[in-house]
């Protein structure tokens, strides 16, 4: 067995992006604002290797390892959307085997059981090929085409496939406002780079099946302690409409146990068998076993000082 270390808790959804080839050209350069990019995509993205594959109750159980050894089990089902990075074609599950390098995509929004692996079910599935190069990006784009995270410019000629989620031909036009799966190959060396897309699939909008909206709550939310509110009352800041608290102050008086990991840039929780590992910048947190998600990603603030946002409270609460 694998051993699990602090870092592979927080690291599956950061992944390990195969870049595309670049080629040089002399693409003007689009100026890039500074303005912090929100909602770039409604999507998550892991990548890894497949492991093992095992069918169970009618769907495919795809087990998929990351650089830092981190394991997670992605459940294909019939409506998976499956693609080859190289050819661009569509794929069936049976055609999923072991050592192939993936990326799943799979709604952010979307609620995780707290085991470990985890067992996620993707709406996007792709498989990388090796034998032709061919990269994919999942995003929302404004009405030029540059990605909402700044990262990519499409130049959509007429060679360029365009369809919908069901594999119908569409218009450029009808890209506008819709989540894109983006094939391509080659990028310029410009800022943001560029790139003839080989073809394009817009999304339909994700709904709110599996969201856990209309379930019945079976636990309340525990009360916060008065000495906390205090805590939190006296030293806190608004970022995006989120409450951001100080970690140690906070996890020290719920009776955490507080270790800097100045490796991981962040901090390791612990509580009787109770774990949290925590990083700086990034959203992503392990607790024990599983994964979760800051509404912001934690920050260090007067250079000594971890603030998060307030939604790690329930979590920190539960274990009292």
């Amino acid at each position: 067995m694998k051993k699990i270390g602090a870092v592979a808790l927080t690291a599956l959804l950061a992944g390990s992006a195969w870049t595309p080839f670049a080629v040089k050209a002399n693409e003007d350069v689009i100026q890039m604002d500074k303005e912090e990019v929100k909602d770039a995509s409604e999507y998550v993205r892991a990548t890894g290797v497949i492991t093992n594959i095992e069918d169970r109750d009618n769907d495919l159980m795809v087990t998929v390892e990351n650089e830092q050894d981190l394991i997670t089990i992605f459940r294909i089902q019939d409506k998976t959307l499956l693609f080859n990075s190289g050819t661009t074609n569509e794929m069936k599950s049976t055609d999923l085997k072991k050592e192939m390098k993936v990326e799943a995509y799979y709604d952010k929004n979307k609620p995780m059981i707290l085991i470990y692996p985890a067992q996620i079910t993707p709406e996007l599935f792709i498989v990388m090929d090796e034998t032709k190069p061919g990269s994919v990006k999942v995003g929302k784009f404004d009405a030029d085409f540059l990605s909402l995270d700044k990262e990519l410019k499409l130049n959509i000629g007429k060679e360029t496939t365009i369809l919908n989620q069901q594999g119908e031909k569409v218009s450029k036009a009808e890209l506008k406002g819709k989540e894109l799966v983006v094939f391509y190959s080659i990028t310029t060396r410009s800022l943001p780079p560029q790139t003839p897309p080989t073809k394009i699939i817009a999304l339909d909008p994700l709904t709110d099946e599996g969201t856990g909206e209309g379930v019945e709550e079976t636990s309340e939310t525990p009360e916060i302690p008065e000495s906390v509110s205090d805590i939190i009352e006296s030293d806190h800041y608004m970022k995006d409409g989120v409450k951001m608290i100080p970690l140690r102050k906070v996890a020290e008086e719920l009776g955490y146990y507080v270790l800097s990991q100045s490796k991981i840039n962040g901090a390791l929780l612990t509580k009787g068998n109770v774990s949290l590992t925590i990083t700086r910048g990034e959203k992503m947190y392990g607790y024990n076993k599983s994964l979760q998600q800051f509404a912001i990603a934690p920050e260090l603030i007067g250079g000594n000082k971890t603030y998060v946002s307030e939604d790690i409270l329930e979590l920190l609460l539960s274990n009292d």
